[in-house]
């Protein structure tokens, strides 16, 4: 699915869903940008958008996304040459839009994976984001304590060993370990481990400034958080 967030320097960005991997019959080799500067609002964003895509739908172009940082909109677009691109660019913003543009090869999509994607600390912000909303929606006691359950992947079982070690003394409690059968890659060793606390941007913040060192160190992938609802209007509580 398509996301939107903000990343670590404070850039709102937009990812379109872009599977390269799967666009065997097509060479969409060539990164393509256009770099908008911009006083206006989301509205005015939406239109600049909305005007580039129009002129440049003739060129049968991968829409890969934008990105807004300091008065600038970056809008990406993967293809099979650069042909046609600062024609239709032309077309759609001047006179009234200053703008830059360029092309160049990314065969592996670097600009896409590392730039417009979120990496592990932003994916997770927007994670949070969207379980505690869930939470809020059915009625949950957000300032009670839940138990909050991590979970992360290793590529050895003793990375996987130490990690348990390490996040053990970090104040965090190992709740289950296990193999995941079927993989697409080699991540296989898997660990589950919790913290008691009440929910919050700021708690689960501080909770991953703990854990993502530790992960890193073993070369292990964070895989996300969940919690029960405690609902304070219903007995029981609720699994999100």
């Amino acid at each position: 699915m398509s996301l939107l967030y903000t990343d670590e320097e404070g850039a709102r960005v937009f990812a379109n869903e872009l599977y390269p991997d799967e666009n065997i019959y097509e060479e969409k080799y060539t990164l393509l940008w256009a770099f908008v500067k911009m006083e206006g609002d989301d509205e005015e964003l939406l239109h600049i958008e909305q005007k580039i895509l129009a002129h440049t739908k003739h060129l049968n172009l991968d829409y890969a996304g934008w990105r807004l940082f300091e008065g600038w909109a970056e809008f990406y677009f993967y293809g099979e040459s650069a042909k046609g691109f600062e024609n239709a660019l032309s077309e759609a913003l001047k006179p009234k839009y200053q703008f830059e543009s360029g092309s160049r090869r990314d065969k592996k999509y670097e600009t896409y994976n590392t730039l417009l994607l979120p990496n592990a600390a932003e994916y997770h912000t927007i994670q949070s984001e969207m379980i505690i909303s869930e939470l809020e929606e059915v009625g949950d006691d957000l300032d009670a304590e839940h138990r909050i359950e991590h979970h992360a992947l290793f590529m050895t079982k003793t990375q996987r060993t130490r990690f348990s070690e390490a996040v053990s003394e970090a104040g965090f409690d190992v709740l289950s370990e296990f193999l995941v059968q079927t993989s697409e890659d080699d991540y296989v060793y898997g660990v589950v481990f919790t913290k008691l606390s009440a929910v919050s941007f700021e708690i689960l913040a501080k909770q991953t400034e703990d854990i993502f060192p530790l992960i890193k160190q073993e070369h292990g992938r964070y895989e996300g958080w969940g919690t029960d609802a405690v609902n304070i209007d219903e007995e029981g509580d609720e699994e999100e």
